[in-house]
């Protein structure tokens, strides 16, 4: 056995916290003051309508946890930077955010092809990556997960049960889709498919348009010639909007179903009156429906008044940030990857002030399986259905 003087034993315990504090600082994006992530979103270009109220309900929503004094101590600071929703832009700021600015996680990217570009580089190099707002079914069997954290919804799950739906609640019989040439459009376009198959009604037309497209005439065109009960939309809300309204200029009303993506209420505005007894999917409360999430629309748009105009994708950008907010908590004051990890993996059926009932595990990196459906109705939203799940895919 030794035996340690006390000289050597405070000399020991000096070396052991330098130690602890060297290790401390080499976890990327970690200071003892201050926690850095990052995003890339479409703050120019034809998602804007989604990247700029994401954006900034993500970055009041931090400001409010920063006016109260951070996490354990730390502050936490965004850095977003604009891809324009062009997947190479996407995968250079995320090298950026990685490599130069040295972020302890990505939070959000907004768009499924981007998504997409970006995910091997974030296994890779273990980056901490907390809802990207891409179409979660593109998670199932991808290996890689230990850094991820998913609460957004599956397109091809969401696209599935809102056919169902319009085929057995409201007996249409046959569909055309109206979708982005992407990998968001096509996973909502193999939903739509598989729910006319469960329920033996068909997809009449499939109407792809690419993001630079400014005319839709020529779409609507298409789609009324389908005759088709009702048309189903996955797009941008530019695109919705003025499509939806073309189909209207030469006399064509289907029923229109729509992607929970084109679910703010700004809608109203963009496309008038034809956005009036629309069939929407929700994954989570909606605005002017809920007082909690009211009450954050409140708050946050205090400091930036643009956020009222866009309420739904304001609080969804909170709702993307607030998990990870959480998981700060709970991963305590010596800051880890790691631990942080651990601590996400405690999530059970947790209530954030938006997103609800988040579920994360050692095995389970999707928080969140549920939509439900709600109508447009002059000018507000109608829910129509309780919750439907449907499978955890990861």
């Amino acid at each position: 056995m030794t035996i340690v003087g006390r000289g050597a034993a405070a000399a020991l315990l000096v070396v052991l916290l330098l130690l602890s504090a060297s290790v401390q600082s080499q976890e990327r994006g970690v200071t003892p003051t201050e926690v850095v992530i990052g995003t890339s979103q479409p703050l120019t270009g034809p998602a804007s309508f989604w990247g700029l109220p994401v954006t900034g309900g993500m970055d009041a929503y931090v400001k409010l946890t920063n006016e109260g004094g951070g996490i354990h101590g730390r502050k936490i600071r965004l850095v977003a930077l604009d891809d324009g929703y062009q997947p190479t832009r996407a995968v250079a700021n995320v090298r950026e955010l990685v490599e130069r600015t040295g972020v302890f996680a990505i939070v959000g990217l907004l768009g499924s092809a981007n998504a997409f570009a970006v995910r091997d580089y974030m296994v890779e190099n273990k980056v901490i990556w907390i809802n990207p707002l891409a179409d979660a079914s593109m998670w199932t069997g991808f290996k890689g997960k230990q850094y991820l954290f998913v609460t957004y919804v599956s397109y091809t799950d969401e696209g599935r049960l809102l056919t169902e739906y319009a085929a057995k609640t409201l007996g249409m019989t046959s569909f055309a889709v109206f979708y982005q040439n992407d990998l968001f459009g096509k996973k909502g376009l193999t939903g739509v498919k598989r729910g006319a198959d469960s329920t033996k009604t068909r997809v009449v037309a499939t109407v792809p348009y690419e993001v630079t497209d400014r005319d839709y005439s020529g779409h609507a065109v298409k789609l009324r010639e389908s005759k088709a009960d009702a048309v189903v939309l996955y797009s941008t809300p530019t695109a919705a909007a003025q499509v939806v309204k073309e189909m209207a200029k030469i006399g064509y009303r289907p029923r229109l179903i729509s992607t929970s993506a084109l679910a703010d209420p700004a809608m109203f505005a963009l496309a008038g009156e034809a956005w009036n007894d629309v069939i929407i999917a929700a994954y989570f409360p909606l605005p002017g429906t809920d007082t909690k999430v009211d009450e954050v629309v409140a708050t946050i748009a205090k400091g930036n008044p643009a956020l009222a105009r866009a309420p739904f994708n304001a609080v969804a950008g909170v709702s993307f940030v607030e998990p990870f907010l959480e998981g700060l908590r709970r991963a305590g004051p010596t800051l880890t990857r790691d631990k942080f990890v651990a601590a996400m993996e405690t999530l059970r059926n947790w209530d954030g002030d938006v997103v609800r009932g988040v579920t994360f595990g050692p095995e389970r990196r999707q928080g969140v399986a549920r939509i439900y459906i709600v109508k447009s109705e002059g000018g507000q939203y109608k829910r129509l259905t309780p919750d439907i799940a449907y499978p955890v895919g990861f």
